[in-house]
């Protein structure tokens, strides 16, 4: 018996001793006791080593990459207006998902690398409009009439809100090239003949005659990019800028 009251004695001296230090440590007050702690050497071997300038920053052009997979996603949307396939939702969502999608993403998040602007929005936004298309097609497919209706017409009103961010990537354009203004113009006239299309039931030629120049032009400049930064200087041109948009840089 004495030995337990000697073990009881013991856990009230350790509780004791554990209200104690939160009184010290300030739960009970307001003081905080200060702990330091001094940082330890670690030695790493030399193969283990980075220093900041030995990680790579820049990478290879991504227009290309971003190019032709805007050029390969709308070959499937053509063949498909133009009647000259017969394939449904299910074998074009794929396509459309991970070429003109993903792949147009991968490009635009190399360009934030590199800090462009105007490819990075650009490959980026429209990346993640291919991918939507793609996933509304998914949704189609496995909904009823009325509820890939009320779909078909939520892409249209998405449809609206790209046509607006093209005009403002039309604009930047003019200070970059030829190509890109041609480019960047059929996208809209493809845009407002797909709202055309899904809002009153138009045909869908003028989406296919659109995405076939932006096609065309998609192409011939990332063939233009790919074989400029092979030779490391201009083989093929892809024409001056329309405007200097220095020139309208406002002066204080």
């Amino acid at each position: 018996m004495s030995n337990l009251k000697d073990q009881d004695s013991d856990y009230e001296t350790s509780d004791s001793n554990f209200s104690q230090s939160d009184d010290e440590l300030g739960y009970n007050t307001n003081k905080v006791r200060e702990i330091r702690i001094e940082p330890t050497q670690i030695e790493f071997p030399k193969s283990y080593r980075m220093t900041l300038q030995s990680i790579p920053t820049n990478v290879c052009e991504p227009g290309p990459l971003g190019l032709f997979s805007l050029a390969i996603g709308c070959c499937v949307l053509i063949a498909a207006d133009f009647g000259w396939s017969n394939s449904g939702l299910l074998l074009r969502a794929p396509w459309l998902f991970w070429i003109p999608g993903i792949a147009q993403m991968i490009a635009g998040i190399f360009e934030i690398f590199r800090k462009n602007v105007f490819g990075s929005f650009a490959f980026v936004i429209y990346g993640a409009l291919w991918c939507g298309i793609a996933w509304t097609y998914m949704h189609v497919l496995y909904a009823g009439v009325e509820d890939a209706h009320l779909e078909l017409h939520h892409l249209g009103v998405i449809c609206v809100g790209y046509e607006i961010f093209s005009m403002i990537l039309f604009i930047a354009s003019l200070g970059l090239n030829t190509t890109f203004p041609i480019i960047l113009g059929f996208i809209q006239v493809a845009l407002i003949a797909l709202v055309s299309h899904l809002f009153w039931g138009t045909s869908s030629v003028p989406v296919a005659i659109g995405l076939l120049v932006v096609c065309v032009f998609s192409y011939y400049t990332g063939f233009a990019g790919f074989i400029n930064t092979i030779a490391g200087g201009q083989v093929i041109s892809t024409g001056g800028p329309l405007l200097n948009w220095k020139n309208y840089v406002r002066k204080n």
